[in-house]
């Protein structure tokens, strides 16, 4: 952590106002109490401090996730050499300003992470702010989990606005990350309505006209399939769109060419 690394020279200014007092003045012992103060701000603004350095000297992630980017994220790959450590950067941001909570896990390890983070830093690439601050905590479980907005149904994925709290079932994360042609991760489904709830101005297109037919015929995903995936009845056409977008760029321009077009000026470069 940063605020260890800076903490080090109070440390020893306060070690060495403790062997000054003692041995030579007492009036050394300003030092101690610089060094106290210091200290004990460190702590108090521990993540502030933190998040200050690694947006400046963020640390690459490790090179077995980058391996996982490249093999498994056609978006990631067709990145500049530049464009590739901007977005491991934003990987590493996100993964820190965001609070992973395991449920029926010891912890949420980075691999998982990754699986979930390629969603939102990919949906918010070409944006200047990539967090989504009133959607912090992400909730991890095992299996599909119920939740007090859907207590008898088990489900793969949610979202809850009035607390920021995002939903995942690792398995189905794992699956549609791994195995993107038979699986749909549902981290780009869900981001992509947080996406839309923080960018509720721009024009994603006329839907109107899209059915999930078009869907099915983009990804071979039925309606029924991804309702069952999802564990959900109600599952949101654009959203679901925009992550097919994503997913299967190819067929999703043979399919809907305008609404393509008119993603790609949602999703192009708004600052350099």
């Amino acid at each position: 952590m940063p605020t260890y690394r800076l903490a080090v020279p109070f440390i020893i200014l306060f070690l060495l106002g403790i062997y000054l007092t003692y041995e030579v003045s007492s009036s050394w012992s300003f030092l101690i109490i610089i060094g106290m103060v210091a200290l004990v701000a460190g702590f108090i603004l521990a993540p502030q401090i933190n998040w200050w350095w690694w947006e400046r000297f963020p640390p690459d992630i490790p090179p077995e996730l980058q391996k996982l980017l490249t093999d498994r994220h056609p978006f990631y790959r067709n990145l500049s050499a530049t464009e590739q450590r901007e977005f491991r950067r934003r990987v590493f941001l996100f993964n820190q300003g965001n609070n992973f909570m395991p449920q029926g896990m010891e912890d949420v390890p980075p691999d998982a992470q990754l699986m979930i983070a390629v969603a939102p830093v990919t949906l918010t690439f070409r944006e200047p702010v990539f967090l989504f601050d009133n959607f912090e905590n992400i909730v991890l479980y095992p299996h599909d989990f119920p939740s007090p907005q859907f207590p008898e149904q088990f489900h793969a994925s949610e979202i809850y606005e009035p607390d920021g709290v995002v939903m995942f079932c690792f398995k189905h994360v794992a699956s549609g990350f791994l195995q993107p042609g038979q699986y749909l991760n549902p981290a780009w489904y869900e981001y992509a309505r947080i996406f839309r709830i923080n960018y509720p101005g721009y024009d994603y297109g006329d839907w109107s006209g899209v059915s999930w037919t078009d869907l099915e015929a983009i990804s071979q995903f039925p309606h029924a399939a991804l309702q069952r995936w999802i564990g959900l009845p109600e599952l949101d056409l654009t959203a679901m769109g925009i992550a097919h977008y994503f997913l299967f760029p190819t067929n999703f321009q043979r399919q809907l060419p305008e609404i393509y077009h008119r993603l790609q000026s949602v999703f192009s470069i708004k600052n350099n």
